[in-house]
Protein backbone atom coordinates (compact mmCIF):
# COMPACT_ATOMS: atom_id res chain seq x y z
CA UNK A 1 0.00 0.00 0.00
CA UNK A 2 0.86 3.53 -0.12
CA UNK A 3 1.39 3.59 3.51
CA UNK A 4 1.94 6.90 5.94
CA UNK A 5 1.87 5.65 8.97
CA UNK A 6 4.33 7.27 11.33
CA UNK A 7 7.26 5.78 13.07
CA UNK A 8 5.64 6.75 16.45
CA UNK A 9 2.45 3.98 15.00
CA UNK A 10 5.06 1.75 13.89
CA UNK A 11 6.52 1.35 17.50
CA UNK A 12 3.33 1.54 18.74
CA UNK A 13 2.73 -1.66 16.48
CA UNK A 14 6.32 -3.22 17.48
CA UNK A 15 5.04 -2.99 21.25
CA UNK A 16 2.27 -4.69 20.81
CA UNK A 17 4.44 -7.89 19.38
CA UNK A 18 6.45 -7.41 22.22
CA UNK A 19 3.69 -7.80 24.37
CA UNK A 20 1.64 -10.22 22.99
CA UNK A 21 5.00 -12.64 21.71
CA UNK A 22 5.52 -14.21 18.55
CA UNK A 23 2.85 -16.25 16.67
CA UNK A 24 3.46 -19.75 16.11
CA UNK A 25 4.55 -19.88 12.62
CA UNK A 26 2.24 -21.74 10.05
CA UNK A 27 3.90 -24.63 8.43
CA UNK A 28 3.00 -26.26 5.30
CA UNK A 29 1.99 -29.25 5.27
CA UNK A 30 3.50 -32.67 4.46
CA UNK A 31 3.96 -33.12 -0.09
CA UNK A 32 2.52 -36.02 -1.57
CA UNK A 33 5.53 -37.46 -4.15
CA UNK A 34 4.94 -36.53 -7.52
CA UNK A 35 7.06 -36.30 -10.55
CA UNK A 36 8.76 -33.21 -11.96
CA UNK A 37 7.32 -31.39 -15.24
CA UNK A 38 5.67 -28.37 -16.11
CA UNK A 39 2.54 -27.26 -18.25
CA UNK A 40 -1.32 -26.79 -17.54
CA UNK A 41 -2.61 -23.43 -15.95
CA UNK A 42 -2.08 -22.31 -12.35
CA UNK A 43 -4.61 -19.21 -11.15
CA UNK A 44 -3.31 -16.89 -8.99
CA UNK A 45 -5.09 -14.09 -6.50
CA UNK A 46 -2.75 -11.44 -4.84
CA UNK A 47 -3.58 -8.74 -2.35
CA UNK A 48 -2.78 -6.84 0.32
CA UNK A 49 -5.35 -7.32 3.27
CA UNK A 50 -4.17 -4.27 5.25
CA UNK A 51 -4.71 -5.70 8.63
CA UNK A 52 -2.50 -4.34 11.00
CA UNK A 53 -0.94 -5.13 14.17
CA UNK A 54 -3.90 -5.17 17.31
CA UNK A 55 -2.50 -1.88 19.05
CA UNK A 56 -2.72 0.10 15.53
CA UNK A 57 -6.05 -1.95 14.65
CA UNK A 58 -7.28 -0.67 18.26
CA UNK A 59 -5.65 2.68 18.15
CA UNK A 60 -6.53 3.41 14.62
CA UNK A 61 -10.23 1.80 14.53
CA UNK A 62 -9.02 -0.21 11.61
CA UNK A 63 -12.10 -3.19 12.72
CA UNK A 64 -9.74 -6.16 11.66
CA UNK A 65 -12.15 -8.92 13.63
CA UNK A 66 -15.04 -7.28 11.20
CA UNK A 67 -13.23 -7.07 8.20
CA UNK A 68 -10.91 -10.59 8.58
CA UNK A 69 -14.36 -13.02 7.43
CA UNK A 70 -15.10 -10.44 4.27
CA UNK A 71 -12.01 -11.24 3.47
CA UNK A 72 -12.06 -14.76 3.67
CA UNK A 73 -15.40 -14.73 2.12
CA UNK A 74 -13.65 -12.93 -1.13
CA UNK A 75 -10.77 -15.10 -0.89
CA UNK A 76 -13.02 -18.46 -1.25
CA UNK A 77 -15.31 -16.78 -3.71
CA UNK A 78 -12.33 -16.05 -6.30
CA UNK A 79 -11.28 -19.68 -5.85
CA UNK A 80 -7.71 -19.37 -6.81
CA UNK A 81 -5.24 -22.25 -6.94
CA UNK A 82 -2.62 -19.94 -5.52
CA UNK A 83 -3.05 -16.97 -3.13
CA UNK A 84 -0.62 -14.22 -1.79
CA UNK A 85 -1.62 -12.17 0.60
CA UNK A 86 0.14 -9.21 2.17
CA UNK A 87 0.15 -6.92 5.29
CA UNK A 88 -0.95 -10.13 7.81
CA UNK A 89 0.28 -8.00 10.38
CA UNK A 90 -3.08 -9.21 12.93
CA UNK A 91 -1.76 -12.54 14.30
CA UNK A 92 -5.71 -13.13 15.38
CA UNK A 93 -6.51 -12.41 11.71
CA UNK A 94 -3.92 -14.59 10.07
CA UNK A 95 -5.07 -17.35 12.67
CA UNK A 96 -8.42 -17.12 11.73
CA UNK A 97 -7.72 -16.91 7.94
CA UNK A 98 -5.70 -19.81 7.86
CA UNK A 99 -7.79 -21.53 9.86
CA UNK A 100 -11.13 -21.03 8.20
CA UNK A 101 -9.54 -21.18 4.73
CA UNK A 102 -8.11 -24.69 5.31
CA UNK A 103 -10.56 -26.83 3.82
CA UNK A 104 -9.92 -24.84 0.57
CA UNK A 105 -5.92 -24.57 1.02
CA UNK A 106 -4.46 -26.94 3.11
CA UNK A 107 -1.26 -25.70 2.39
CA UNK A 108 0.69 -22.23 3.43
CA UNK A 109 3.51 -21.05 4.11
CA UNK A 110 4.52 -19.36 7.31
CA UNK A 111 4.46 -15.14 7.22
CA UNK A 112 7.89 -14.07 5.93
CA UNK A 113 9.97 -12.37 8.94
CA UNK A 114 8.25 -13.96 11.77
CA UNK A 115 10.80 -16.28 12.61
CA UNK A 116 14.24 -15.57 11.73
CA UNK A 117 15.92 -19.40 11.31
CA UNK A 118 13.41 -22.35 11.00
CA UNK A 119 9.85 -21.87 11.64
CA UNK A 120 9.19 -24.13 8.68
CA UNK A 121 11.25 -22.81 5.81
CA UNK A 122 13.62 -24.26 4.08
CA UNK A 123 16.04 -21.50 4.12
CA UNK A 124 15.79 -17.69 5.25
CA UNK A 125 18.02 -15.31 3.99
CA UNK A 126 18.50 -11.52 3.70
CA UNK A 127 18.68 -9.01 6.92
CA UNK A 128 15.61 -10.52 9.37
CA UNK A 129 15.70 -8.80 12.68
CA UNK A 130 14.84 -10.63 16.14
CA UNK A 131 14.38 -7.57 17.74
CA UNK A 132 10.78 -7.09 19.55
CA UNK A 133 10.66 -3.46 18.14
CA UNK A 134 10.39 -5.29 14.38
CA UNK A 135 7.24 -6.67 13.59
CA UNK A 136 7.13 -9.89 10.86
CA UNK A 137 6.95 -9.30 7.23
CA UNK A 138 2.74 -9.55 6.79
CA UNK A 139 3.62 -11.92 3.22
CA UNK A 140 2.13 -15.49 3.13
CA UNK A 141 1.47 -18.20 0.24
CA UNK A 142 -1.63 -20.54 0.46
CA UNK A 143 -2.29 -22.81 -1.96
CA UNK A 144 -4.37 -25.57 -2.77
CA UNK A 145 -1.78 -28.05 -4.03
CA UNK A 146 1.36 -29.53 -1.89
CA UNK A 147 4.01 -26.73 -1.28
CA UNK A 148 7.37 -29.11 -1.46
CA UNK A 149 9.95 -26.48 -0.96
CA UNK A 150 9.63 -22.57 0.69
CA UNK A 151 11.75 -20.36 1.48
CA UNK A 152 11.79 -16.64 2.96
CA UNK A 153 13.65 -13.75 2.07
CA UNK A 154 13.91 -10.55 3.94
CA UNK A 155 15.19 -7.75 2.66
CA UNK A 156 18.36 -5.73 3.19
CA UNK A 157 17.06 -2.75 1.36
CA UNK A 158 14.73 -0.59 3.61
CA UNK A 159 14.21 2.87 3.57
CA UNK A 160 15.17 4.72 7.25
CA UNK A 161 12.78 6.77 8.84
CA UNK A 162 10.01 4.89 7.61
CA UNK A 163 7.65 2.22 8.93
CA UNK A 164 8.81 -0.44 6.38
CA UNK A 165 12.08 -0.23 8.19
CA UNK A 166 10.19 -1.64 11.65
CA UNK A 167 8.93 -5.02 9.90
CA UNK A 168 10.55 -7.59 8.38
CA UNK A 169 9.22 -7.16 5.01
CA UNK A 170 10.94 -9.53 2.37
CA UNK A 171 9.35 -12.24 -0.09
CA UNK A 172 8.00 -16.00 0.20
CA UNK A 173 9.09 -18.53 -2.66
CA UNK A 174 7.06 -21.57 -2.57
CA UNK A 175 7.25 -24.40 -5.23
CA UNK A 176 3.76 -25.23 -6.12
CA UNK A 177 3.31 -29.14 -7.24
CA UNK A 178 -0.33 -29.31 -9.03
CA UNK A 179 -0.76 -32.85 -10.45
CA UNK A 180 2.98 -33.37 -11.20
CA UNK A 181 3.31 -29.86 -12.72
CA UNK A 182 6.39 -27.56 -10.34
CA UNK A 183 6.02 -24.11 -10.57
CA UNK A 184 7.70 -21.74 -8.27
CA UNK A 185 5.45 -18.92 -6.82
CA UNK A 186 7.39 -15.53 -5.44
CA UNK A 187 4.64 -13.50 -2.44
CA UNK A 188 5.70 -9.87 -1.81
CA UNK A 189 5.31 -6.29 -0.34
CA UNK A 190 8.11 -3.78 -1.49
CA UNK A 191 9.02 -0.51 0.30
CA UNK A 192 6.00 1.83 0.56
CA UNK A 193 5.84 5.67 0.21
CA UNK A 194 5.84 8.06 2.94
CA UNK A 195 4.88 11.95 3.39
CA UNK A 196 8.41 12.47 5.16
CA UNK A 197 10.64 10.72 2.34
CA UNK A 198 11.15 11.80 -0.98
CA UNK A 199 9.37 9.58 -3.88
CA UNK A 200 12.74 8.89 -5.54
CA UNK A 201 14.25 7.63 -2.55
CA UNK A 202 11.52 5.08 -2.26
CA UNK A 203 11.14 4.17 -5.02
CA UNK A 204 14.88 3.42 -5.73
CA UNK A 205 14.59 1.33 -2.80
CA UNK A 206 11.76 -0.53 -4.43
CA UNK A 207 14.05 -1.35 -7.19
CA UNK A 208 16.64 -2.82 -5.25
CA UNK A 209 14.20 -5.25 -3.53
CA UNK A 210 13.20 -6.28 -7.16
CA UNK A 211 16.65 -6.71 -7.50
CA UNK A 212 17.50 -8.90 -4.96
CA UNK A 213 14.26 -11.22 -5.40
CA UNK A 214 15.73 -11.81 -8.94
CA UNK A 215 19.10 -12.60 -7.23
CA UNK A 216 17.46 -14.52 -4.39
CA UNK A 217 15.06 -16.87 -6.50
CA UNK A 218 17.45 -17.20 -9.62
CA UNK A 219 20.53 -18.69 -6.86
CA UNK A 220 17.37 -21.16 -5.90
CA UNK A 221 15.14 -22.34 -8.56
CA UNK A 222 18.39 -21.58 -11.45
CA UNK A 223 15.90 -22.78 -14.59
CA UNK A 224 14.16 -25.49 -12.72
CA UNK A 225 10.48 -24.60 -13.65
CA UNK A 226 8.40 -21.27 -14.54
CA UNK A 227 8.97 -18.60 -11.49
CA UNK A 228 5.18 -16.42 -11.46
CA UNK A 229 5.45 -12.85 -8.77
CA UNK A 230 2.68 -11.29 -6.93
CA UNK A 231 1.88 -8.85 -4.99
CA UNK A 232 1.91 -5.32 -3.68
CA UNK A 233 4.60 -3.72 -5.53
CA UNK A 234 3.98 -0.45 -4.74
CA UNK A 235 5.24 0.79 -8.39
CA UNK A 236 2.76 3.43 -9.29
CA UNK A 237 1.76 2.37 -12.85
CA UNK A 238 0.54 5.94 -13.64
CA UNK A 239 1.63 8.42 -10.67
CA UNK A 240 5.08 6.84 -11.61
CA UNK A 241 4.86 7.53 -15.23
CA UNK A 242 6.93 10.26 -15.84
CA UNK A 243 9.88 8.62 -13.34
CA UNK A 244 9.66 5.16 -15.70
CA UNK A 245 9.08 3.28 -12.35
CA UNK A 246 7.11 0.57 -14.44
CA UNK A 247 9.66 0.10 -16.94
CA UNK A 248 12.29 0.42 -14.38
CA UNK A 249 11.00 -2.22 -12.16
CA UNK A 250 10.43 -4.46 -14.73
CA UNK A 251 14.35 -4.56 -15.94
CA UNK A 252 15.07 -4.60 -12.12
CA UNK A 253 13.10 -7.70 -11.30
CA UNK A 254 14.36 -8.94 -15.11
CA UNK A 255 10.97 -10.35 -15.63
CA UNK A 256 7.12 -9.24 -17.16
CA UNK A 257 4.97 -7.52 -14.65
CA UNK A 258 0.96 -7.10 -15.49
CA UNK A 259 -1.40 -5.08 -13.66
CA UNK A 260 -5.54 -4.16 -14.51
CA UNK A 261 -4.20 -0.94 -16.55
CA UNK A 262 -2.52 -3.33 -19.30
CA UNK A 263 -6.29 -4.23 -20.02
CA UNK A 264 -8.27 -1.43 -20.97
CA UNK A 265 -11.79 -2.79 -20.31
CA UNK A 266 -11.02 -2.73 -16.62
CA UNK A 267 -12.62 0.15 -14.82
CA UNK A 268 -10.80 -0.04 -11.28
CA UNK A 269 -7.37 0.75 -10.58
CA UNK A 270 -6.35 -1.96 -7.39
CA UNK A 271 -5.95 1.44 -4.96
CA UNK A 272 -9.26 3.05 -6.03
CA UNK A 273 -10.47 5.58 -3.35
CA UNK A 274 -12.84 6.86 -5.74
CA UNK A 275 -15.17 3.75 -5.46
CA UNK A 276 -13.70 2.04 -1.83
CA UNK A 277 -15.32 3.61 1.58
CA UNK A 278 -12.19 1.78 3.26
CA UNK A 279 -9.53 3.50 0.84
CA UNK A 280 -11.25 6.35 1.65
CA UNK A 281 -11.66 5.55 5.88
CA UNK A 282 -8.06 4.44 5.58
CA UNK A 283 -6.78 7.97 3.37
CA UNK A 284 -7.82 10.04 6.47
CA UNK A 285 -5.65 7.38 9.37
CA UNK A 286 -2.78 7.45 6.59
CA UNK A 287 -2.96 11.17 5.21
CA UNK A 288 -3.17 10.43 1.52
CA UNK A 289 -6.09 11.89 -1.18
CA UNK A 290 -9.32 10.51 -0.53
CA UNK A 291 -9.13 10.24 -4.31
CA UNK A 292 -6.23 8.58 -4.97
CA UNK A 293 -6.21 5.75 -7.72
CA UNK A 294 -3.35 4.04 -9.17
CA UNK A 295 -2.51 0.50 -10.03
CA UNK A 296 0.01 -0.70 -7.50
CA UNK A 297 -0.37 -4.32 -7.18
CA UNK A 298 1.10 -6.54 -10.01
CA UNK A 299 1.22 -10.65 -11.12
CA UNK A 300 3.75 -11.34 -13.26
CA UNK A 301 6.62 -13.80 -14.11
CA UNK A 302 10.27 -13.84 -13.83
CA UNK A 303 13.13 -14.62 -17.27
CA UNK A 304 16.31 -15.98 -16.60
CA UNK A 305 18.34 -18.21 -19.04
CA UNK A 306 17.26 -21.68 -19.44
CA UNK A 307 14.73 -21.26 -17.54
CA UNK A 308 10.73 -21.84 -18.99
CA UNK A 309 8.15 -18.84 -18.84
CA UNK A 310 4.27 -19.36 -19.02
CA UNK A 311 2.81 -18.92 -22.54
CA UNK A 312 2.45 -15.46 -22.28
CA UNK A 313 1.20 -12.73 -19.55
CA UNK A 314 -2.30 -13.01 -19.23
CA UNK A 315 -4.98 -10.18 -18.53
CA UNK A 316 -4.45 -9.27 -14.41
CA UNK A 317 -7.98 -8.37 -13.33
CA UNK A 318 -9.19 -6.83 -10.23
CA UNK A 319 -11.35 -8.60 -7.95
CA UNK A 320 -14.35 -6.87 -7.59
CA UNK A 321 -16.82 -8.12 -4.82
CA UNK A 322 -18.92 -4.84 -3.95
CA UNK A 323 -21.92 -5.17 -1.88
CA UNK A 324 -25.86 -6.59 -2.95
CA UNK A 325 -27.26 -4.23 -5.14
CA UNK A 326 -24.27 -2.21 -5.84
CA UNK A 327 -24.41 -0.09 -8.59
CA UNK A 328 -21.71 2.03 -11.13
CA UNK A 329 -21.70 5.54 -9.06
CA UNK A 330 -22.23 4.10 -5.44
CA UNK A 331 -19.49 3.57 -2.66
CA UNK A 332 -18.49 0.32 -2.49
CA UNK A 333 -19.07 -0.56 1.29
CA UNK A 334 -18.05 -4.35 1.39
CA UNK A 335 -14.34 -3.61 -0.03
CA UNK A 336 -12.28 -5.11 3.49
CA UNK A 337 -8.93 -3.43 2.55
CA UNK A 338 -7.69 -0.31 0.83
CA UNK A 339 -6.40 -2.55 -2.00
CA UNK A 340 -8.48 -4.48 -4.45
CA UNK A 341 -7.07 -7.86 -5.05
CA UNK A 342 -5.37 -8.95 -8.56
CA UNK A 343 -6.00 -12.08 -10.32
CA UNK A 344 -4.60 -14.42 -13.24
CA UNK A 345 -4.71 -17.25 -14.88
CA UNK A 346 -1.16 -17.92 -16.36
CA UNK A 347 -0.75 -21.10 -19.20
CA UNK A 348 2.24 -22.74 -18.40
CA UNK A 349 4.44 -24.50 -21.29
Amino acid sequence: MIARRSTAAAMVAATALFLGGLAQPAVAQPARSAASGTGGSLSVFAWNVDLATAVVDSVESEKAAERTPVVESVIRQHNADVVVLDELFNHASTDDITARLADLYPYRTPVVGQVCSGGGWNGISGNCSNSPFVINGGTMILSKYPITAQYAHVFTNSTSGTWDYNANKGAALAQIDKDGSKTWVVGTHLQADQSNTSTDTTQATRLAQLGEIRDWADGIVGSNGPVLIGGDLNVEYYHGQARGDYANAQAAVGGVLGTPAGDPSQTLTTIDCKVSAWCQYMAGVESFPTDYTDDVDYLGYLNAPGRPTPAALPDVAVGFDPQSGWTQGQTDTNAPSDHYPVEATFQLN
